[in-house]
């Protein structure tokens, strides 16, 4: 015999606002605090492993005559190892420096800052291959591909943009020192900037290394403060939309 029970008019009331309350929670994306704590994390193994070529080089600098003469004969390897140094911590600073200010993630932003940890991840290769071709007939191939590994996170950004039709939408908190439309423009136009100066001396690098290696250096130099760089790029913007 089954048993069955008619839900009294209050009851089915309270079942309804339930299934009402239900029906409007969703899951929410990731806190932009996760993603942060997992860029630390991968920028740290990164820096990290930019060390193995400069220690692995011990033993040969320790069996030589001269310890000094063997350093300076492994210049390319302490060379490329500054250099990944510097490019790794000046993107963690402008990672966070913008970063700082998002109080919310999307499908479209989560993706983005992936592949820029990608890019992160693969830094180490880009330096060791640079450092063993420097100074080789297989110069231009170790440019080339350490400038990819360089400005990579512009053209993979780039073309999550386009798919998403440059409606690339970005929660940021009250603090953001310009207007959020501003600061929509200062990233693409940075992006923009970026991918451009990129694919250029990318290209350059296979038929003039040493051109390239110094547009490197004068890119890596102008990212050394990305707070300023980002100030620069709010005051160019807002002058040139200010009412005349």
């Amino acid at each position: 015999m089954h048993l069955w029970v008619v839900p009294t008019t209050e009851v089915q009331e309270l079942l309804l606002v339930g299934k009402e309350i239900y029906v409007e929670k969703k899951f929410e994306h990731i806190s932009p605090k996760i993603i942060g704590s997992l860029s630390d994390g991968v920028f740290a193994i990164a820096i990290t492993l930019l060390g193995l070529d400069v220690v692995g080089l011990v033993p040969e600098i320790s069996q030589s005559e001269d310890v000094n003469s063997a350093i300076i004969e492994n210049w390319p390897t302490f060379f490329a190892y500054i250099l990944g140094f510097v490019v790794l911590f000046s993107t963690w600073y402008r990672y966070h420096a913008v970063g700082q200010y998002i109080t919310s993630t999307n499908t479209w932003l989560v993706w983005q800052q992936g592949m820029d940890l990608a890019w992160v991840a693969l830094m180490p290769f880009g330096v060791s291959i640079l450092a063993h071709n420097l100074d080789t007939p297989q110069e231009k191939w170790g440019v080339f591909y350490f400038g990819i590994c360089l400005f990579g996170n512009y053209w993979t950004t780039l073309i999550l943009l386009a798919i998403a039709r440059f409606d690339f939408l970005v929660s940021f908190d009250s603090r953001l020192p310009v207007p959020l439309k501003l600061m929509g423009r200062i990233t693409l136009l940075a992006t923009l900037l970026g991918a451009t100066v990129g694919l250029c001396l990318v290209i350059a690098a296979l038929a003039f290394d040493k051109v390239a290696i110094v547009g490197y250096g004068i890119y890596v130099a102008a990212n050394l403060s990305p707070v300023r760089t980002l100030n620069g790029f709010s005051r160019i913007l807002a002058s040139i939309q200010a009412p005349r």
